[in-house]
């Protein structure tokens, strides 16, 4: 028999705090708890005295939900007691004293898992929608946590799955009594599928920086504004600013959000050929770091005059790295020339001034830009490592096929990469998953969920 959990459900901060207990013995807890038969009832809550000893320890709204019709599928109770450290402290060591035992970082979470209240690609949206802080987070998890990505896995899984059985069925008709399958049959609902499977990977790209945020780099020549575009874009004074080149030694970094989009903006050290001192030359070093960790580089120059061979060395460099990058042309409030920069043509560019505010809101809607263009047809996204790995398992299986068909290799061959399709996507919803790996992955919540 599985213990009764325990844990604080709600954070630091508020007038209230939740405290949930859920396994086989909550309502002999309770009981004992509150002194009296625990004649609670299901969905209701009621007002009862917790009792530490002789004396009351608090007055609480207590919520029972009976098994299975509960967040775990087990009896749950939920205390809601006043914020006190001392209460709540109190009231988890009370509990354990009556028979329950700590709760681990998402122990409620994976019994809801296990007892079949949700699938695993719910549980992890879960997870993610406790974690979201915009938007755009708050709809990918919802999504995942709403079963809508669920949904359309198993709308994968059952193609897969008809096509494995028709496979199936003729390898067994040893009398041919069957019409046996085309293999131009095979071949597109094998591309059906596949163009599913390709386009949900397709927006990992974007989904992970929905989910954790697009890192951003601001970089440039000494003295081009890369601080002041920081400033502009955050709203206050973050990082400082002056007329002398070379004021900003070591990476300066801000989160915001824009258009929905959570944003992690890094202002760099200037780049140019000769470091006054190690402590720029230190800068320098961690600029072209940020610059690689990047999602998104913001290459900052100057306006109003020409490009130094620094610049242009730089650009290079950027082109090199074959990554998203948006060209700022800064300081346009002071006569703006835009000088002329090889294979421009190549990226979006916007001219702003960080003193007028000017190109701001365009240069905003260029940083988000790939996020709406990302989404399948329904808006659907992916944003875990986890799930990438197992639809890109899956397709490389599916592919297999494809490439045994045109060897004529059989309807045995067929099938087993079919299996093994179904199996990667049976364990990205958590139908084979080993119990390690479900460890690893409820380790990730908060405590009490």
């Amino acid at each position: 028999m599985q213990h009764t959990i325990c844990a604080l459900a709600t954070g630091a901060g508020g007038a209230v705090a939740l405290v949930r207990l859920s396994g086989p013995e909550v309502r002999r807890i309770v009981s004992e708890l509150i002194r009296r038969p625990a004649a609670l009832e299901p969905r209701k809550q009621t007002l009862c005295s917790i009792y530490d000893g002789k004396e009351v320890l608090d007055k609480a709204l207590i919520t029972y939900f009976q098994a299975p019709h509960s967040f775990t599928g087990e009896d749950v109770a939920e205390f809601a007691v006043h914020a006190s450290p001392y209460i709540k402290g109190r009231l988890l060591e009370l509990l354990c004293e009556h028979g329950a035992v700590a709760a681990k970082r998402g122990e409620f979470s994976q019994r809801a898992f296990l007892n079949g209240k949700m699938d695993l690609v719910e549980a992890q949206g879960l997870c993610d929608l406790i974690a979201s802080g915009n938007k755009a987070a708050h709809k990918l998890a919802m999504d995942s946590l709403d079963g809508k990505l669920s949904a359309r896995l198993e709308e994968i899984k059952k193609r897969l799955s008809e096509l494995l059985a028709q496979i199936e069925v003729r390898l067994d008709d040893v009398d041919e009594e069957m019409t046996p399958l085309s293999d131009k049959f095979v071949e597109d609902e094998i591309n059906g599928v596949l163009g599913h499977i390709k386009a949900l990977a397709d927006t990992f790209s974007v989904g992970k920086y929905i989910k954790d945020g697009l890192k951003t780099a601001i970089v440039g020549a000494p003295n081009s504004g890369k601080s002041s575009l920081l400033n502009a874009l955050v709203g206050f004074d973050r990082a400082i600013v002056s007329d002398r080149s070379g004021t900003t030694r070591d990476t300066v970094e801000e989160t915001l959000e824009i258009n929905g989009q959570k944003i992690i903006l890094t202002d760099t050290a200037g780049i140019r050929e000769h470091a006054l001192d190690p402590a720029e030359k230190e800068g320098m070093r961690r600029s072209h770091r940020a610059m690689e960790a990047a999602d998104l580089i913001l290459f900052v120059l100057d306006a109003f005059r020409s490009l130094t061979p620094e610049e242009k060395e730089l650009w290079q460099d950027i082109c090199r790295q074959n990554k998203r990058t948006i060209i700022v042309w800064n300081k346009t409030d002071l006569s703006a020339q835009c000088p002329l920069l090889e294979e421009a043509e190549k990226y979006p560019s916007v001219a702003v001034s960080c003193k007028t505010g000017e190109g701001l809101e365009r240069l905003k809607k260029l940083i988000t830009a790939d996020v709406t263009e990302a989404q399948t047809a329904d808006g659907l996204m992916i944003s875990n490592l986890r799930h990438y790995e197992a639809l890109l398992r899956a397709q490389t299986e599916l592919e297999s096929v494809l490439i045994r068909l045109e060897s004529n290799a059989g309807g045995e061959i067929y099938a087993e990469h079919l299996r093994r399709a179904l199996t990667h996507l049976q364990d990205l919803i958590g139908e084979v998953t080993p119990d390690d790996v479900l460890g690893i992955i409820f380790s990730k919540f908060c405590m009490g969920k």
